[in-house]
């Protein structure tokens, strides 16, 4: 394969960037003479340099404007600054991001409408798909690696298809009916998804089988790395030094806080479902003194949540002390609303439950109904699901994944540039 591609990808921060770099990764060491650059938007910049690579912003890539477009978009960018700053995203690229955004907006629907849409929708009003054209005519990839997301993501990917340039994309979740990614009708050359259930919803949708690999998600290649199992197993032990006896049975409860409230939950937007969960776990497990159980409130919440001291059967989780992977590796049963954490344990092999009960499974997110969890109705209904699953474990679901998925979607990557050759 010829040793000088050039290969370009795009994400944005959280879970999204978290597919791209192992494949990134894997694809420096298979081809170390290769030049991939990485677009890493808002806070995905800062987790690349965390793992080591240097990545491009849009403030880098202001030169494919001209003087006067770039003076205009950075007069924009500075009007739409307040309010829209993240500590690990610097100024100068919120700028340039908000900025060339904007730009792009008056092109497409004249100074007016991009005023009534901004105002109206905000950052989720942007598609900067006159830009990214011209980003990809500069850099000229060989290859275009992006994610589902809707906004530069897809211009990224719509462009490299008007321009012939091979793409790839990965699919984080689910594709359930109704999903935007699924409907988008200028599709990727390749879709990489997570398992089976996911490829045959995005058929449904109508797609070409062709486009759809099955490859697993990258961002959870993490529960496959060596030494994985051997940090769970530790984590066990100095658990069990802490309370003086073996963990047992330990039940990993991960919430997060409910987005907004439907009308088919009694439980509000906020933290109160999360700490009922709490509370509900910690009653079970005192009754039972060869079990235990590790609370993990969401990154986002866990230190304005509740938080008592540890006990001789309970141990709160701090995100940055413990990975998440560990936890569930260590866990023998996981219990969650809708948090991501749930698809991981399934991913894992470990027995989920899920409250149905969550306003956020009640609008579309439901474990059960998707396969990756055993469903509880509500709390009262969750000390008997924990002792029948912890009883009988049931066995691993259709989502759980034996090996890394980077390796795969290199596979395909490579794949995609043989054909295009």
């Amino acid at each position: 394969m010829n040793p000088t591609r050039r290969l370009l990808a795009v994400a944005y921060g959280g879970g999204h960037v978290a597919m791209l770099l192992p494949v990134l990764d894997e694809l420096r060491g298979r081809h170390p003479d290769w030049d991939i650059q990485l677009l890493a938007l808002t806070t995905a910049r800062r987790a690349a340099r965390a793992v080591g690579w240097d990545s491009l912003g849009y403030e880098s890539l202001l030169h494919v404007l001209d003087p006067a477009e770039r003076e205009l978009a950075l007069r924009l960018g500075q009007e739409l600054q307040a309010g829209n700053n993240h500590p690990d995203v610097a100024p100068s690229e919120s700028v340039a991001y908000l900025g060339v955004n904007a730009w792009c907006l008056r092109r497409q629907l004249g100074e007016q409408e991009a005023a009534r849409v901004l105002a109206e929708r905000g950052r989720q009003g942007f598609y900067p798909r006159e830009f990214l054209d011209r980003v990809l005519r500069a850099l000229r990839p060989d290859l275009l690696l992006s994610t589902n997301s809707p906004r530069t993501e897809q211009a990224a990917l719509e462009a490299a298809r008007e321009l012939g340039i091979p793409n790839l994309a990965m699919l984080d979740l689910f594709a359930q009916p109704g999903d935007p990614f699924a409907e988008r009708k200028i599709r990727p050359d390749r879709v990489c998804v997570l398992a089976d259930a996911v490829r045959d919803n995005l058929l449904a949708a109508g797609w070409d089988a062709a486009r759809i690999a099955v490859t697993g998600n990258p961002a959870f290649d993490a529960l496959h790395r060596p030494g994985a199992r051997e940090q769970a197993l530790a984590l066990r032990q100095r658990w069990a030094q802490r309370w003086g006896r073996d963990p047992g049975q330990l039940v990993l409860l991960a919430t997060q806080p409910e987005a907004q409230a439907h009308p088919d939950s009694p439980w509000p937007a906020g933290d109160a479902l999360a700490l009922a969960m709490e509370a509900a776990a910690r009653a079970w497990v005192e009754q039972r003194p060869g079990a235990s159980l590790v609370v993990r409130h969401h990154p986002n919440h866990w230190h304005r949540a509740r938080r008592a001291a540890d006990t001789a059967q309970v141990h709160f989780s701090v995100p940055a002390d413990e990975p998440i992977e560990a936890l569930v590796l260590a866990a023998d049963a996981v219990v969650v609303q809708t948090t991501t954490v749930g698809l991981q344990a399934a991913v894992a092999g470990r027995p989920v439950l899920s409250l149905r009960c969550s306003p956020g499974a009640l609008r579309g997110l439901d474990y059960a109904a998707l396969g990756v969890a055993r469903g509880v109705a509500d709390l009262d209904q969750l000390p008997r699901a924990l002792d029948e699953t912890l009883a009988q474990p049931p066995g691993p679901t259709r989502w759980a994944r034996a090996a890394a998925a980077a390796p795969a979607v290199a596979d395909q990557a490579e794949a995609l540039l043989e054909q295009a050759a």
